[in-house]
Formats: C-alpha cells, structure tokens, sequence
C-alpha cells in the first residue's frame, strides 16, 4: 500500500451536500494459520463468509466482461433488471480513474458525471477511497455509511468490494460492487492496522488524530483502531475515548483476562498476534466476545506502540 500515507488515510475537505445517492456473524471455527509472531496481510485470511466470497466472485465476474466487451457493452448487461448484475440491492459500476461514472445501474443520472467527491454522513470520500484502495494491488475494500436503494436517509454500513479492469486501449478502470452490513471478517480489521502501523511509522504521533478521525479508513461497523503504549495506556481510542490517558493494564474482563497485559506479553517476541478477550461494542454496555489483531511499533525514540484493532465474533 502507498507509502508514506496509507490508503486509509485521508485529509480531505468538508462533506459534499448531501445531492448524490447514498446508498456479525459467528466467526469461522477454523482460521488458516500464518507463520506465527510475523506481521500478517489480509491475503492471510481467505475470507469466512458467503456473502464475502459471493461479492468476491461477481465483480471478478464483472471486471471479465468489460475486459471482454468494453464498457458500453458490459454496462449495457449491468444495467439488466433481474440479472445477476442488478437485482434486489445489489448492482455493479464502473468508474474512470479520474472519478466519473461510466455505469450506474442504480442511479443512471449519474453517468458521465464526475463522482470523485461523494462522501458519506461521516466526510469519508467514498470514491477517492475506491481508488486509493485499487492503486496499488489492483483490488480492495472499501466500508463507508450509505443508504439502501429508496431508503432516503437511512444510512446503513456498506462493504463494497472493488477491482481495476484492463480496457483494450491499456486504459484502467474501476469495477465494483457492495452489500449492506456485511459479516466482519478478519482480514478487514487485518488491513486496518497494517495502514495504521504504516501511518504511525511515516508520520509518528502526528498520525493519531487520523485513527480517530471518523472519516479515515480506520473506523468501520464496530470496529476502530486503538493504540496503546508500553506502559498500557491508551494513547488513541476511538471506540472508547473516555480510556485515551488512562492506564488499562490491571482492567480485568468477566472472565478474569486482562487483555492490555495478554497484548504486550505476546509482543514481547514476535512483531503481531491475536488476543480473545470480553469487550463491550461502542455505544454497548454488555461485554461480548471480541478477538482483535495487534501489532508492535517502536518509534525512533524508542516508545513501544501496541496498534490493533478487533472484531466481535457473537
């Protein structure tokens, strides 16, 4: 992912005027098993979930035929009421790299018009995020608020899934498709706190205002980047800020785990791991339980930083 700003980080202006479209399951009993103690990627974890792989599999399907019949032809068959292209939620678009609509089955209005600054309720810019994810490997995943179609206002969490297609002109564009409140997997919170680690080692402490910010690529569903130092005090909590200063190393959940102290004793010789623990979602009082992904930094004064993010798995 593009260095030194990782392609969840965005500074970008205010929100646009809100004249455009707005559109956890159990985990998996079994994980594929990385070497254990290296950082990990999200290639590390097929995803666990139909609807994941689904999602997968249609726009893989979608980029074959715009590589296949060119633009107009494949956005002809998107725009197909009852296909497996456009039907119920779901649809597939195609933007230029330069942030214009080329096909929106849901919203033809849209086409040939510049999209580059939709942002959703939270100022997160929807479609430079689609590029950003894409720029480097080609495919990723974007998590953004967004109405379902003829919902007016009510905004749900979509995952919408996007990969570059190769045009007979050797021109690019961008292919996707979203589905509302999609399962969490663990390679979402994975590619979250691989940027976050990257933003704090280009940018340091200065990067922490970005992890909080709700308009970043670091705050999704339930789920947020944290970040603690060696001592257990958390220097960034955006699910939690009420912790941010406060030392949680003694914190101790139903079951008696102190998750701060199983963090930083796993690092203690390896560079990332996993750590299962009761933790309350943002906003929620019960505790619920929540397996989360952590990884080491140490700044160049020597601070030990712990950077993890995590799911909730019921």
């Amino acid at each position: 992912m593009p260095l030194p700003v990782p392609r969840s980080a965005y500074r970008l202006p205010a929100v646009l005027p809100a004249v455009v479209l707005f559109a956890v399951s159990l985990l998996a009993p079994l994980w594929p098993a990385p070497v254990a103690g290296a950082a990990e990627t999200a290639a590390d974890y097929p995803p666990q979930h139909a609807e994941t792989r689904a999602l997968i599999d249609l726009v893989g399907a979608a980029v074959g035929e715009v590589e296949a019949k060119g633009v107009d032809g494949a956005c002809k068959e998107f725009h197909a009421a009852g296909s497996r292209w456009f039907h119920d939620e779901v649809y597939v678009f195609i933007n230029s790299l330069d942030g214009r609509s080329l096909c929106h089955p849901a919203k033809p209005s849209l086409e040939g018009r510049s999209v580059l600054d939709l942002r959703d309720p939270y100022g997160k810019p929807v479609v430079q995020s689609f590029e950003r994810e894409t720029e480097t490997d080609g495919e990723g995943w974007v998590h953004y608020l967004w109405p379902r179609p003829g919902a007016g206002t009510n905004f749900n969490w979509k995952t919408t899934y996007v990969r570059r297609a190769a045009l007979a002109d050797g021109s690019e564009v961008i292919v996707g498709s979203g589905r509302y409140q999609m399962p969490m997997e663990r390679l979402f919170v994975v590619e979250a706190v691989n940027d976050a680690v990257a933003l704090i080692e280009a940018d340091g402490e200065a990067a922490f205002p970005v992890l909080r910010d709700k308009a970043s690529g670091f705050r999704f569903y339930d789920s947020y980047v944290f970040v603690m130092d060696g001592d257990g005090v958390h220097r960034v909590n955006a699910g939690f800020p009420e912790y941010e200063g406060k030392n949680m190393l003694d914190f101790a959940d139903a079951e008696g785990k102190q998750p701060g102290r199983e963090m930083l004793a796993l690092l203690a010789d390896r560079d990332a791991g996993w750590v299962d623990y009761l933790w309350p979602r943002p906003g929620d009082d019960p505790a619920t339980k929540k397996t989360t992904y952590v990884r080491k930094v140490v700044l160049p004064d020597g601070t030990l930083l712990v950077v993890g993010a995590g799911i909730y798995v019921e």
